[in-house]
């Protein structure tokens, strides 16, 4: 027993030595371990002239110029996109960042560039992101200055190159590189051998543990690592499948309870190129991160611990039918530096170091790793060729007169067409006449077809082409290629799947083959581009063509006209020993569930069926709730009782669009309710047998929605509610004040013990609230325990505790008995939708609001509507959001430039661009309008209502916005180009920004809800008011006053020999059944025309239509009018001659049956004519109207007097005749008339009150005190007490002359008749008034 425990002790401090053991481990300290990262010598010299590349250059500014602080620079010899710049380090480094210059003293440098990396020189990957989106560094701001930008994810690199992509002047740079050395530990895997770590003696149990390795393979399908445990099946497993990682973690299952969690990452990794993969866990929280692309996942699991007792393989597992293993093929290439780490134990498991050190617990379970295993050689490199353009090809010389071509390769690519092989099967023949001269020849061209793969021989002019059955060959998959053409057969196979064909010709080859292209061999049946994407593995009739036997773009024939020798291979443009792919779908960039797709330069989303639009999927085609479609989706005179309508509650959010029933009612209407309906809508039994404590009743209530968006709903609305309703035989419910035996449990996870109809808190139900409950002493009807049914119903109204989501009863007796109850939850119903009460209005155009910048890093978009009235051609345009970036000039801007016109201007490191949509209709026509930008990797684009319009990006360009300032609302982040007007609804990606609650916080010049200027109906008189919300003005177009408020009377005062004539234009009125004739005025003789018309136009009993409002001999009025059927004549019967302002209003409506006389404030008169056929009811063309006398009253017989307010429908006679340019249609004879108010006032508001802006980080400069000699002090203080004298004295006069224009014209003086001041109406002052005094002078005003 004792040897036994010793044996054990031996082999635990033998397992602790192959353990390195850490202090205080961070995961920066693993896989950072340049704390503060050195130089690597481009500055210093230590990296050597030889070992700096680039593109171009001109003499004396080479590319070894380019080292940091260096006398010269390096300048490309072109001023393009496509210039670099490439430093070989001489090894691999722990690359962690670069610093940047440019050309001293030339004001030459660079301002953006992008960073890629390689570890051979040849296949070179771009330094990207999370999002896999291209990091687009800033660069120098001068000419000398050090710009140094770190890496967020350093990399392991042996080539660093920068690309320059923005500049002044001229491209120039100086660069250093900071880093430190890196350390590996790898070996080649072969298919066979698994390495493994024995975990059985101590057992890795952890909480928090990572994993993180490198590898390079040529393989799409292959296990990494795998490890599992005996408890709770808990497993670990790390895949390749399909050139995509899959790591599949289980911190143990439950029956009914999976806990396998798989995360895919990655693609096309079978370039065997360098990545490196971590996968991180804290818990069930796991984090995967390849290269610089991160995903976040959570367990399944409903435990923490990942319990490990078996062996961690490496490379392969044993037995590929364990859990979590789909594939079977063990890894081939090259793994690096496998650490496993557990934080919770400080303790790193580097398995390939140990193993090389062939530590006890380190070792292979099969296979073997000899010399020479180490994966700096060169044993398993496929030599890969990259055609990058369609330009590129490669040209291949052989013997000619060959019978047969036989053909192998590998390929991917992402272009559906495309040639891959192509050579010419005999000399020119002829020229074909009128086919562009293109010589007939016979040929051979393997190519691609959407997908497909085909082939196509010409031979003796016979053509024939033979297609694969596999499609989606373009899915950027390694694919098994082969052609065989003889005398007798013809045959194309694509992953061993051959297709076979028969065939009987004179085949005979030339010389020369082209891959990837048809070359300058010209046939007329070649109109096809060439083949872009990457082919290994190429072998032409038994040889494999590599990298080595190429010669690089020499011309068709030598000097001496001799062709390139038999088996030269010739490369025009193709990358070798690399396949620099690039996919665009991983991650996904479309969202919502777009399937992408792409191809070698871009990418596309298909969004069919997601509910969503966009380039990317981001916006959604769906009402954002029921009110969304009735204010901007139902036709105005549409009417929809109800309708089941798919909404999206939050936009492009990440919640789902789901079904839901509206009722709406007509469009005016103010019904809007939501219904959520849910499975268990019928009424439920509960049998006895559930008796509390023992038993208890219970039923979660299952909604047809799911739950997050059930929650939005709800808090979205206004009100919702949902009935309840419990119906009890002898089974008690509440039981208050006792403990409960029913509740229901909402949102919070509370029993809540408060029953519909009732409120939170009481206990009761609602009977129990008006004491109607059936026992007065309790507060429920169930809990009165009666042998008979009652029921307790009522609405649940709270929303914060809404929905119901369980029900739970316990109190129908033991099993058997005759207790029992019965349950019925309704749908939750709600009203209204809060999105659209977040209303404010800005007052002034420089008040704003700032909340957090914008961020777009897959996609973004900011939503939201306006109302304005704002005039642009006063103020010029209106901002209505910016954010900016103060480094990298970054920019977004929504700015209303005209009435019809709205610009989003945007910048992401590249110039300012500019969308524009101008509408047919106007802007600000105090309508609500809705804007919405969208930025993402393929489109900026501006919608405003049903408009839209895009700018595409360039992805390769593409990078994040950088705003540094905050997103500022209603103005410039200056405060300048303010929008006045109304904002609701304002949405950041989705996301309800509460503008409201900043508005109910005071701020300046904005307020809470729409409320304009004209809210409080400012224009008198029947102006119409414009809103401007920063102001308004009145239109008194058509009214009879005039002035800012339509306040100041148009009137004159007329002498008896005055006449006012006035001729309606002949395209004016031609007929009238309905009319509105006004007029005021004030006289004291009963004499005189006030208003007559007259038509043109006599009818067939020689009779002319007129209409006359005249004075009587009693002071009364005369209204008399004929218009063809009779004559009315109706007398005012009261005496009107009392020198005060008497309005009197004629209007005809019903079409012309009935009229009203309005006199002041007398009662009006009203009359009714009988209508029928043969009664004519319109004044036909009216053409005359005379004012104070017509042409045939004596000139002593007119009116004497001031009239104002002179109507007749929506003409105005005397407003025409004080035109700063009178109206030729109006004269007047016998006199000169001027305007005249009548004695009236105009109404004068006061000023509004002032409101000062806020301190918006103005300083107030302070200057030091001067100090004056005591003479100089003596004579400033004569001086100044003289100037204060001065304009003591100066204020006096003024004072003096205000007082002299108020006693003038700021009293209102009525100049009554003497003895009217005590009549109690206006017939009694003028019986008692004494008439004697004189006219109503005219006011003098006084004007400084």
């Amino acid at each position: 027993m004792w040897i036994l425990s010793s044996m054990h002790f031996i082999s635990f401090f033998i397992l602790l030595q192959s353990i390195s053991f850490i202090d205080s481990l961070t995961t920066a300290d693993i896989y950072s371990p340049c704390k503060r990262p050195p130089t690597l010598g481009v500055e210093s010299g230590r990296i050597p002239n030889g070992a700096f590349f680039a593109s171009s250059f001109v003499q004396g500014r080479e590319p070894y110029t380019a080292r940091l602080n260096g006398r010269y620079a390096w300048r490309p010899a072109y001023m393009d996109a496509d210039q670099y710049l490439y430093v070989d380090l001489g090894s691999r480094y722990y690359v962690t960042g670069v610093a940047t210059q440019g050309r001293r003293a030339a004001k030459e440098y660079v301002s953006v560039f992008n960073l890629m990396y390689s570890d051979n020189g040849h296949n070179w990957f771009h330094y990207t992101n999370g999002d896999k989106i291209i990091v687009n560094f800033a660069g120098n701001k001068n000419d000398n200055g050090i710009v140094r930008n770190n890496l967020s994810d350093p990399v392991i690199t042996r080539y660093i190159r920068f690309n320059p992509r923005q500049w002044n002047n001229f491209i120039s740079m100086r660069v250093e590189v900071y880093g430190c050395p890196f350390t590996s530990s790898s070996f080649n895997f072969d298919g066979q051998t698994i390495a493994y770590y024995d975990a059985t003696y101590i057992p890795l149990h952890n909480k928090q543990d990572e994993l993180r390795l490198r590898f390079k393979t040529n393989y799409p399908h292959g296990v990494l690592v795998y490890a599992k445990g005996t408890q709770n099946n808990d497993y670990i497993s790390v895949e390749l499948r399909n050139g995509s990682i899959f790591v599949g973690v289980d911190l143990g299952s439950m029956p009914g309870r999976p806990g396998a969690t798989y995360i895919q990452i990655g693609s096309v990794l079978d370039d065997y190129q360098w990545h490196d993969l971590a996968v991180t866990r804290y818990m069930r929280n796991i984090s995967v991160k390849l290269d610089q692309v991160v995903v976040d996942e959570q367990s399944r699991s409903a435990f923490n611990g990942l319990d490990l007792d078996g062996k961690l393989y490496i490379g392969g597992a044993p037995n590929h039918m364990e859990r979590g293993l789909s594939v079977r093929p063990n890894f081939q290439g090259c793994l690096e530096n496998v650490l496993y780490i557990s934080p919770s134990t400080n303790a790193i498991l580097d398995v390939l170091q140990n193993l090389q050190r062939q530590a006890p617990f380190y070792g292979l379970e099969q296979g073997m790793i000899g010399s020479g295993a180490m994966c700096d050689d060169d044993s398993m490199n496929m030599h890969p060729y990259t055609f990058k353009t369609v330009d590129s090809y490669l040209e291949i010389f052989r013997k000619p007169g060959a019978t047969s071509i036989d053909l192998s390769f590998q390929m991917r690519t992402f272009e559906p067409n495309g040639i891959l092989f192509y050579t010419n099967l005999s000399d020119p023949k002829q020229l074909m006449i009128g086919i562009n001269d293109v010589p007939d020849q016979d040929f051979l061209r393997l190519f691609l077809d959407e997908g497909q793969l085909a082939c196509t021989v010409q031979l003796d002019g016979n053509k024939r082409t033979v297609r694969h059955r596999r499609n989606n060959l373009n899915d950027g998959q390694w694919h098994e290629i082969s052609l065989l053409l003889t005398q007798f057969r013809f045959n194309i196979t694509v992953d061993y799947e051959p297709e076979f064909s028969f065939t009987r010709n004179n085949l005979s080859t030339t010389d020369r083959f082209t891959f990837s292209s048809n070359g300058d061999q010209i046939n007329r049946d070649t109109a096809m581009t060439g083949f872009v994407g990457c082919v290994r593995q190429l072998v032409m009739s038994g040889i494999q063509i590599l990298p080595r036997d190429l010669t690089s773009n020499i011309t068709l024939t030598d000097s001496d006209g001799s062709r390139p020798r038999t088996g030269m291979v010739v490369n025009h443009d193709v990358l070798l020993d690399a396949c620099e792919m690039f996919d665009r779908c991983t991650p996904n960039p479309c969202r919502h569930g777009g399937i992408c797709s792409q191809t070698w330069t871009r990418f596309r989303c298909d969004c069919s069926k997601t509910g969503y639009s966009g380039a990317v999927c981001h916006i959604s085609d769906n009402p954002l709730s029921c009110l969304d479609y009735k204010l901007n989706r139902m036709k105005p005179d549409e009417i929809i009782p109800e309708r089941m309508t798919t909404i999206d509650i939050d936009g492009s959010g990440p919640l789902a669009p789901f079904s839901i029933l509206c009722r709406f009612g007509a469009k005016s209407e103010i019904l809007n309710v939501t219904e959520v309906s849910h499975y268990h809508e019928l009424e439920s039994y509960v049998s006895s047998g559930y008796q509390l404590p023992d038993s208890l009743y219970s039923q979660t209530i299952n909604y047809r929605i799911p739950l997050p968006q059930v929650f939005a709903i709800i808090d979205r609305s206004y009100v919702c509610k949902q009935h309840i309703e419990y119906t009890c035989f002898k089974s008690r419910l509440l039981n208050y004040p006792n403990p409960p035996f029913g509740w229901w449990v909402g949102r919070t996870n509370q029993s809540m013990d408060y029953w519909g109809g009732s409120e939170v808190g009481t206990g009761k139900c609602s009977c129990g609230l008006d004491m109607t409950c059936a026992n007065p002493n309790l507060f429920c009807n169930c809990d009165s325990q009666m042998a008979t049914e009652l029921k307790d119903a009522g609405y649940l109204t709270r929303k914060e505790f809404l929905p119901v989501l369980r029900v739970e009863f316990g109190d129908t007796g033991p099993p058997g008995s005759d207790q029992y109850g019965r349950y019925q939850v309704g749908r939750l119903q709600c009203e209204g939708d809060l999105l659209y009460d977040n209303t404010i209005t800005f007052r002034k155009a420089d008040a704003i609001i700032t909340v957090p910048p914008f961020e777009a890093k897959v996609a973004g978009d900011i939503r939201f509507q306006f109302k304005t009235g704002f005039d642009s051609a006063t103020f010029g345009s209106a901002i209505i959001v910016q954010n900016i970036g103060y480094e990298d000039g970054d920019l977004i801007e929504i700015r209303l430039q005209a009435p019809r016109e709205i610009a989003f201007r945007y910048s992401v490191g590249r110039g300012t661009n500019i969308i524009t949509i101008r509408s047919p209709y106007d802007f600000n026509d105090n309508d609500w309008h809705t804007i919405q930008i969208e930025i993402n990797r393929q489109e900026a684009r501006l919608t405003v209502d049903s408009l839209s319009a895009a700018n595409p990006e360039d992805q390769t360009t593409f990078r994040h916005m950088r705003l540094t300032s905050n997103l500022t609302i209603g103005a410039s982040v200056t405060n300048r180009n303010g929008f006045v007007g109304c904002i609701r609804a304002f949405q950041v990606n989705g996301e309800l920004v509460d503008l409201k609650y900043f508005a109910m916080q005071g701020m300046y010049g904005i307020s809470p809800g729409c409320v304009g200027k004209c809210e409080s109906n400012p224009c008198l008189n029947g102006g119409r008011c414009n809103e401007r919300w920063s102001s308004y003005d009145c239109d008194c177009t058509f009214t009879p006053f005039r002035g800012p408020i339509c306040s100041t009377e148009i009137g004159t005062r007329l002498e008896a020999n005055t006449m006012i004539k006035y001729i309606f234009p002949t395209e004016g009125i031609t007929a009238t059944e309905e009319e509105t004739i006004r007029v005021l005025f004030t006289t004291y003789k009963k004499q005189g025309i006030l208003l007559q018309l007259k038509s043109d136009k006599t009818d067939e009993k020689g009779m002319v239509d007129y209409f006359t409002m005249e004075l009587n001999n009693n002071g009364g009025v005369r209204i008399k009018f004929n218009y063809g059927f009779d004559t009315f004549e109706y007398n005012v019967p009261y005496d009107l001659t009392n020198g005060q302002d008497h309005e009197i209003i004629v209007t005809r409506r019903d079409f012309g049956k009935r009229i009203m006389i309005i006199v002041d404030n007398y009662e009006p008169y009203e009359d009714e004519f009988p209508q029928t056929q043969q009664i004519d009811m319109q004044f036909d063309s009216p053409r005359v109207m005379y004012i104070g006398r017509n042409d045939t009253t004596p000139p002593e017989q007119g009116f004497s007097g001031c009239i104002a307010r002179l109507q007749f429908n929506r003409i105005f006679p005397l407003k025409y005749a004080f035109l700063e340019e009178r109206d030729p249609n109006i004269t007047w004879t016998g006199g000169h008339i001027r305007e005249w108010p009548c004695g009236t006032e105009p109404v004068k508001y006061l000023p509004e009150p002032v409101e000062i802006p806020p301190d918006r980080g103005f300083s107030i400069l302070a200057l030091p005190r001067p100090v004056y000699a005591q003479n100089i002090y003596a004579r400033n203080v004569a001086i100044i007490s003289g100037s204060i004298g001065i304009f003591a004295i100066f204020v006096l006069l003024l004072i003096g002359l205000c007082y002299h224009k108020t006693k003038q014209s700021g009293q209102y003086k009525t100049k009554e008749d003497e003895g009217a001041d005590q009549a109690i109406d206006a017939d009694t002052a003028i019986i008692r008034g004494d008439p004697r005094h004189p006219d109503v002078t005219e006011a003098r005003e006084w004007f400084f």
